[in-house]
């Protein structure tokens, strides 16, 4: 019996240290979270699990330090690509193929592209605000998690990609913590929902400006339904990316906004009703939606469908 613990003893010595190296720190969920290329290819992190290390960046054609950043971004695809699997992951939030594919001809981008259309992606790995840097180790630990393309992301790059190991982050580094938002929802009330971002009038001025005038539109349009429907409950649902209390009270003074309004923190809202455009109005009736339009070019037009409901 001694012998027998003894080996038993031996062995976990030799083998423990193997098993603690091909284990990961993230869930089963984020490991099997499939990403879908542009080429069609479905790619998991698990797929990658001691083999090589995993770059992924979220961006945005329209994000400013997003294409400043891009040089950078194919630079670290060119100089270690060969020992690190360095994947950019496109919002999809008022993007499409044409402006990501004109985007990667602009710097010649040679690594992997995805598209997060369902926004799935976004929610899993908890999304703040582009750009979006996270670098696992090859294990799959999280070790970075940033916005800049500093020496910091470039020192820790350079190390794994030659199988250095670096500090891990905490276990619950992209794990939501924001609550949902808890709206009262009344399924013998019609509910409309106006999904934007405090900063879509302006941020999209120069590069998106139709999605700017829309924005300005959307908000000034609502004010007004409010009034003329005032049997739907009508509620502001506010992006939470770049943010907070302080935006969200500038905004509703600049728009002087009557109706309830909050920011989605844990964007399940989002999430929900797939919000890929901004600004979107949802009209949901008895849990199911009977309007959605991003369309507010017509203020007049879009009162008489709503009348209609």
């Amino acid at each position: 019996m001694l012998k027998r613990l003894l080996l038993s003893f031996t062995l976990t010595l030799f083998i423990s240290p193997i098993l603690l190296v091909q284990a990961s720190n993230l869930s089963k969920q984020l490991l099997t979270m499939p990403m879908t290329l542009t080429t069609g290819e479905v790619i998991t992190l698990e797929q990658y699990q001691g083999k090589k290390p995993v770059y992924l960046k979220f961006w945005a054609t329209w994000c400013k330090p997003c294409i400043e950043q891009m040089p950078h971004f194919e630079q670290i695809s060119q100089q270690h690509g060969d020992n690190l699997a360095v994947i950019a992951i496109n919002l999809g939030i008022n993007d499409n193929l044409a402006a990501v594919q004109k985007v990667q001809q602009e710097f010649n981008l040679s690594m992997p592209m995805a598209i997060d259309n369902s926004g799935d992606l976004a929610q899993a790995f908890r999304l703040l605000g582009t750009p979006y840097h996270l670098l696992f180790d090859k294990q799959m630990n999280l070790v970075h998690l940033g916005h800049k393309a500093d020496s910091v992301l470039d020192n820790k790059i350079a190390l794994i990609s030659t199988d250095k190991q670096l500090d891990l982050l905490a276990d619950n580094a992209i794990t939501e913590t924001a609550l949902p938002l808890e709206l009262g929802v009344n399924d013998n009330k019609t509910q409309a929902f106006l999904f934007t971002a405090t900063w879509c009038d302006w941020y999209f001025k120069d590069s998106r400006p139709s999605s700017s005038q829309q924005c300005i539109a959307a908000q000034n349009s609502v004010n007004i339904l409010t009034q003329q429907f005032d049997n739907i409950a009508w509620q502001g649902i506010i992006s939470r990316l770049w943010t907070g209390p302080a935006e969200l009270a500038n905004y509703t003074k600049k728009y002087q906004v009557k109706h309830a309004i909050a920011i989605d923190a844990n964007n399940g809202m989002f999430h929900q009703y797939a919000v890929k455009e901004l600004p979107s109005l949802v009209i949901v009736k008895n849990g199911q939606v009977i309007l959605r339009t991003s369309d507010f070019s017509e203020p007049e037009a879009l009162a008489e469908q709503i009348s209609k409901l």
